[in-house]
């Protein structure tokens, strides 16, 4: 795994973390503030893919809107639920899973609710009180775990659901109620595996964020293919399409190379257009490497290109695998097809935010 990450840089695995004249987090972030880059034309990568917006988005709205309301009744946090209904959320779903019923929508939906708060509650610095207490991060994130565990259990009972009442936690018992009717046992199993190794690494992240060290842009990534969320989402595909694909083929090497490649696209492009004051994302870190915010925001680009390349090329290869069998391929088709989707509907739910994408990009403190 080093060694393909190592491949996505052209460059050597590095050992250890990165050390480059620059002492702190803070001095990075100001070293990078308000530098004007030109971000490459990332539609353009996507011209051959689809992308379209559910017909009934209006109505996923009002689901989106009595969910965050559920999540947050309390007057001291009107302030978050106004953030979070600013989000434009039911967009970024009904582009995510257009193709999906309107059901299955709704619980899609619902997921990436919880996604969004569930993370918000351990690192925004406008509302986390766990940011800065690792201990008590930890056992949120324990306490997380034991209630999906229970959630996506054939055998809930009451007193295993009774494990916490933390609303940030428990707005997932939707989503785990609805898997767990339509899912098999491998289909479960992988979803909950997706979810642990999601919530795996946001420790991990937490963990290193609150260290004096760097990563290497190698290992910022490596951690990201978790923490960001993104194979969590795509191990609903099968609910969200209705096709259950065999074990073979989900778990056949072009298919996994496609999850892996969705996620990279997928990561690469939050971190390209987020003008965050995060040191710990992928511009800063490359900036450390390359010594130019131009040359990390090239490189951030090229990476998406490739995977895209790498994607393409997974495609056709289990295509041709199943060419004397339509109805497989069809299946496969579908699969892939969401896993599109997944990457031209975060693109263009991300460039809401960034309105001068096209120009030019600011780093704001």
């Amino acid at each position: 795994m080093g060694a393909y990450f190592s491949r996505l840089f052209n460059a050597s695995p590095e050992p250890g973390f990165l050390r480059s004249g620059v002492n702190t987090r803070a001095e990075l972030v100001a070293r990078i503030r308000g530098s004007r880059v030109r971000i490459p034309d990332l539609q353009g990568l996507f011209t051959h893919w689809p992308q379209h917006v559910h017909p009934e988005v209006e109505k996923l709205d009002e689901h989106v809107q009595r969910t965050l309301e559920s999540i947050f009744p309390e007057p001291q946090e009107e302030q978050r639920l106004r953030k979070m209904k600013a989000t434009e959320v039911a967009l970024f779903a009904a582009s995510w899973w257009a193709y999906a019923p309107f059901e299955m929508l709704c619980v899609a939906t619902t997921l990436s609710i919880w996604l969004f708060v569930w993370d918000d509650e351990l690192d925004s610095t406008e509302f986390s009180s766990l940011i800065d207490d690792f201990k008590s991060a930890s056992e949120f994130r324990k306490e997380t775990i034991k209630f999906i565990r229970a959630s996506l259990s054939r055998n809930q009972s009451s007193d295993n659901l009774m494990l916490t009442n933390n609303r940030i936690i428990t707005c997932f018992k939707p989503v785990g109620d609805a898997i767990t009717a339509a899912y098999n046992d491998r289909q479960i199993d992988t979803f909950l595996k997706e979810l642990m190794f999601f919530v795996d690494m946001c420790q991990e992240e937490h963990k290193f964020q609150m260290t004096a060290d760097m990563p290497t842009p190698e290992q910022y990534i490596q951690r990201r293919m978790g923490s960001g969320a993104v194979r969590v989402c795509l191990a609903i595909n099968e609910y969200t399409t209705g096709i259950t694909l065999p074990e073979e083929i989900i778990n056949s090497g072009p298919i996994q190379t496609i999850w892996h490649e969705t996620n990279i696209i997928i990561c690469c492009i939050n971190d390209l257009l987020s003008a965050q004051s995060q040191a710990d994302t992928l511009v800063p870190l490359l900036f450390l490497k390359l010594k130019s915010v131009q040359a990390a925001i090239d490189e951030a680009a090229l990476m998406v290109s490739r995977s895209i390349d790498r994607l393409d090329a997974a495609e056709n290869e289990i295509l041709a695998q199943y060419s004397t069998s339509p109805k497989t391929q069809d299946m496969i088709q579908t699969h892939i097809d969401a896993c599109k989707f997944a990457c031209t509907a975060n693109l263009n739910w991300r460039q809401l935010d960034f309105r001068t994408v096209s120009t030019s990009l600011y780093f704001y403190g």
